[in-house]
């Protein structure tokens, strides 16, 4: 590790193990407000890039992959964020799994960081769709805004429950892989560049990220029974049902299954990986 610090070069992938291996005790040994309260930093941040999200790629009339290329760019804002602040989100800290497999953290100290994060990034998400709802952002555009957050959360619930925990897979896969990166980095150019392709390439791609649809289906819910949005939507001629858009079904048909997705495709393909190839010592 000597080297490593002396070096300008970017970390090792083993340097970079150890280096999660360090960030995740620290992680789970964190005084509790101080955990709560960056989760839901990092909720806020998440979801503040939702929002960026959602006005991007309103009305771009540049295709469909263009449009949601731009919209994975702009989505990045959320983990830069969370990654240059220090902030503590749950998907992120999928890796804490690789200083509990090298014992140096106990089962209980990470359930409790996993869960105290996770509670943060809700109340943080949550609490930003309702000050843009506040600030009516819905309105924009003649309420294409509105339209294109009610579309977002219509298909989202549309997944049966193996696709939705697969395509959590998939996204945190992509979101680690991120914060991995940042990781080896050395500089803020760094980490900024590291974490904009993977987080690109996970939401134009239409994966699912339980923390970013704490934002996403919230706000559409705040939104869609709204007299000027009802007109608005009958107006263009959508036939989405947005009656699907609930508390229930956000929980039941989104939230858990994206949930567990996210903690295999970050703890397990990604911090089990690399901790069997690097820390793991046979006996």
């Amino acid at each position: 590790m000597a080297e490593d610090k002396l070096s300008i070069d970017i970390l090792s992938p083993e340097a970079v193990t150890k280096k999660a291996e360090t960030i995740g005790v620290k992680k789970a040994r964190n005084a509790l407000r101080s955990t709560v309260m960056l989760g839901v930093l990092a909720g806020a941040f998440i979801a503040m890039a939702g929002e960026f999200y959602t006005l991007a790629v309103v009305d771009t009339g540049l295709g469909f992959s263009l449009t949601k290329l731009i919209g994975g760019f702009v989505f990045s804002l959320g983990l830069i964020l969370v990654v240059v602040t220090g902030a503590e989100l749950f998907t992120g800290n999928t890796l804490l799994i690789i200083a509990y497999m090298t014992r140096k953290i106990t089962l209980k100290e990470l359930m409790r960081n996993w869960v105290l994060v996770y509670l943060g990034n809700f109340i943080g998400a949550v609490g930003i769709a309702v000050l843009v709802f506040y600030a009516k952002q819905y309105t924009l555009k003649e309420y294409h805004f509105a339209l294109e957050a009610l579309k977002i959360a219509q298909g989202k619930l549309a997944n049966d429950f193996f696709t939705a925990l697969v395509r959590g897979i998939l996204a945190n896969l992509l979101v680690v892989m991120a914060v991995w990166l940042s990781y080896a980095g050395r500089s803020l150019a760094d980490k900024f560049l590291a974490v904009i392709l993977p987080v690109s390439a996970f939401v134009a791609s239409g994966f699912e990220h339980s923390i970013a649809n704490m934002y996403f289906v919230p706000f559409a819910i705040f939104i869609k029974s709204l007299p000027e949005v009802i007109g608005a939507l009958q107006k263009s001629g959508y036939r989405g049902d947005i009656s699907t858009i609930t508390w229930a079904n956000f929980l039941v048909k989104n939230l858990i299954p994206v949930t567990i997705g996210n903690i295999i495709g970050g703890g397990f393909l990604v911090g089990l990986v690399y901790w069997f190839v690097y820390l793991y010592k046979r006996k």
